[in-house]
């Protein structure tokens, strides 16, 4: 480095470019879920235009987003090649934080870095795009696999005739659930005034007599109550279902499935196992499924503001299913209510039946035969419901959309993509049943079947999901989901099978999952 006449500083080695500007890596762009523990931040190789340059420090910064604009720093760290630091590579423990001593819980924050070449003649890079992530809100611990949490439920008197008598459908028909006040303790915090009621459909609803199922809502608006209830969370949640399994003597398909519909990019519920107890009485072994609700949605769509129904028995995206006005006696039924206590979200759909009615008067009336595919994609994800279409047949789960009742689905409208999804629901009774590839329910897959080019592209994703499904070892995770729960199951004092069926139905799990692929590759001509 020279001084010219003037003072000023010049470069005598011809060497006096920036360094490329660092794309970061890690975490991916619109992460959600990451806890701040397990954060790895890692950049892209250095390179810089200089002739022998080298990467001699990193700076990166963790900012905290609002309306998805960086509003203030909150993590800093430099990692410098002469201390030995990793320069693409940092977790938070490398750094400093400058509020707060960790990452808030369910919070948007964006990553960016820059590169020097550590050269008197060049200044740092540009500081790389930002990317953006999304926090965990405590519920990654709450479903992890190997856990087996303990909830307690508390009935009061008051409240015990009512949601037992409500506690078994009057009929295969679709039947709405009143709240009654309770209390319950999950994970050492108790909740009193919770809105306790039963679940399920013909073949599953128990009542207290028996293994009955629950929803807990720790934000129940209770109407006797004046004023709105505060918004309470554990773990991220205000919503718990809680599955009885009388169905699925294994307990483990409905754990499988999902893992395999999540692999395949389908939106469903995360889920383990707890052990439930009723006003201090062992209930058993449970399902703890993720409830679907708003949170749940924008952790799979871009927005979580629109409509979201359900459909159940037999029931099918027809006119005759949808209500003609805003009455909840139909199959097909909203799953979001007008309320002055949770308004609708700004931007969203209205809480009504408007959204459905369209859709189903655009399926049944806007594709003339032979133009549904692939126009159908311009209301519809359709290639993630071809996904969800071969994981159905796979697993043999009849009892859903696509391959014969026509159940245990909930569709959702993105209003910022202006398109359907569904979300399969109820997959107990899966992983025994060998279904052909030309078993078909429901009107989605019966119009795209009917299509040579729409079959082809069913045909194609069945074969792309069987590979799936054969490297997924689901064997595995059965295998230790059983070794996991097996000593609860066995002092389950009102499971519906023995502790051999348990451990023999497990076994036939693993032995389908075995067989399946050469059945489906058989069909398919593989």
């Amino acid at each position: 480095m020279e001084t010219t006449g003037d003072g000023e500083e010049m470069c005598t080695n011809g060497s006096n470019t920036a360094p490329a500007a660092p794309q970061v890596m890690a975490p991916e762009a619109g992460h959600i879920d990451i806890v701040p523990g397990d954060l790895v931040i890692r950049t892209s190789p250095f390179s810089d235009a200089d002739e022998g340059a080298a990467h001699s420090k990193t700076e990166f910064e963790i900012w905290r987003l609002a309306a998805g604009e960086p509003v203030i720093r909150v993590w800093h760290a430099e990692a410098d090649a002469e201390t030995g630091g990793d320069l693409t590579r940092v977790r938070l423990a490398d750094g400093t934080f400058e509020v707060g001593t960790t990452l808030d819980d369910w919070a948007d924050y964006g990553v960016q870095a820059r590169y020097s070449d550590g050269s008197d003649c060049s200044a740092w890079s540009d500081w790389s795009d930002l990317r953006t992530f999304r926090t965990d809100d405590g519920s990654t611990a709450w479903f992890a696999q190997d856990a087996l949490y303990d909830v307690h439920v508390t009935i009061p008197e008051a409240s015990w005739a009512p949601i037992n008598a409500q506690a078994r459908p009057p009929g295969c028909v679709p039947f709405l659930r009143e709240y009654y006040t309770g209390s319950v303790d999950v994970d050492g915090q108790h909740f009193d005034g919770v809105g306790v009621r039963t679940k399920g459909g013909c073949g599953s609803a128990r009542d207290l007599s028996q293994k009955a199922s629950f929803k807990i809502n720790l934000s129940w608006d209770d109407e006797t109550v004046e004023g709105c209830p505060e918004e309470r969370r554990v773990h991220g949640l205000k919503r718990f279902t809680f599955n009885n399994q009388v169905q699925d003597h294994t307990f483990v398909h409905e754990m499988l499935a999902y893992r395999f519909y999540q692999l395949m990019g389908v939106p469903t519920p995360r889920a383990n196992h707890v052990r439930v107890f009723v006003n201090d009485e062992l209930w058993g072994v449970y399902l703890n499924l993720e409830s679907i609700d708003r949170r749940f949605l924008s952790r799979w769509f871009d927005s979580n503001a629109g409509m979201l129904y359900e459909g159940t028995y037999w029931c099918d995206l027809l006119p005759g299913n949808v209500p003609p006005s805003d009455e909840d006696t139909y199959c097909i039924a909203r799953k979001f209510h007008p309320s002055s206590c949770e308004p609708t979200p700004e931007g969203g759909d209205a809480e009504n039946y408007a959204q459905v009615r369209q859709l189903v008067k655009q399926l049944n009336e806007g594709y003339a035969v032979g133009a549904f595919y692939p126009e159908i994609e311009q209301i519809w994800d359709f290639d993630t419901f071809l996904s969800m279409w071969a994981v159905e047949n796979i697993i043999g789960h009849w009892d859903g959309y696509t391959i014969q009742i026509v159940n245990n689905y909930r569709i959702y409208h993105d209003p910022s993509t202006d398109k359907w999804s569904i979300i399969p629901t109820g997959v107990d009774q899966t992983f025994a049943q060998n279904t052909a590839i030309d078993q078909i329910a429901g009107i989605l897959a019966q119009r795209c079947w009917a299509e040579q080019d729409c079959q082809d592209a069913f045909k194609a994703r069945l074969g792309q999901a069987v590979d799936v499904f054969e490297s997924a070892d689901l064997q595995s995770t059965a295998a230790a989901i059983r070794d996991q729960i097996g000593p609860a199951v066995m002092e389950d004092p009102r499971k519906e099978g023995s502790y051999d069926e348990f451990v023999n139905g497990v076994q036939n799990t693993i032995d389908f999952i075995d067989a399946r692929p050469a059945q489906i590759r058989a069909e398919l001509g593989l």
